[in-house]
């Protein structure tokens, strides 16, 4: 495994990750209609390589392609982490989520936040971050219930 810097070229793979992680494992919390709403965020290019191409984005490598992938922005908020279906549970999303809060430390932030979905949350607290909030959040008229988390990052 390498853990690199997110680069342009790796948009199309990201986007077929992200699409995977969503479609192969976001089914077992949510239904057809959220997953597909969810799965299709990476379909606008332009708005998925904006996002990308601010704050920083590490990438987690197999054999020479992108097998995950952690996005950091602003340098609080954890945005974006997912893992490749035929990569899961082998310590990919750990290795790029830590790159990314060595990151943020190295940044100054005392605090890292994220919204993480059903799947995620337990990821997340794993690592240290407690839910400071459930909420309901709608995406293209479909509702998605996701926790506002929050670690501290101090010592």
């Amino acid at each position: 495994m390498i853990i690199r810097p997110y680069t342009p070229e790796d948009l199309d793979a990201l986007a077929a990750i992200y699409r995977d992680a969503v479609f192969g494992i976001g089914t077992s919390a949510y239904s057809a209609e959220q997953a597909t709403v969810w799965a299709s965020f990476p379909d606008d290019r332009e708005a998925f390589a904006g996002l990308l191409s601010k704050g920083i984005a590490l990438v987690a490598e197999i054999d020479g392609a992108p097998a995950a992938f952690c996005h950091l922005h602003p340098l609080d908020h954890i945005s974006l982490l997912y893992t490749g279906t035929r990569h899961a549970r082998k310590g990919l999303a750990t290795a790029v989520y830590l790159g990314v809060e060595a990151y943020a430390r190295e940044q100054g932030q005392l605090v890292l936040t994220t919204d993480a979905s059903k799947l995620s949350r337990p990821f997340f607290e794993h690592h240290g971050f407690v839910v400071r909030r459930t909420e309901q959040t709608i995406r293209q008229g479909v509702s998605f219930e996701r926790y506002q988390m929050e670690k501290r990052l101090e010592g």
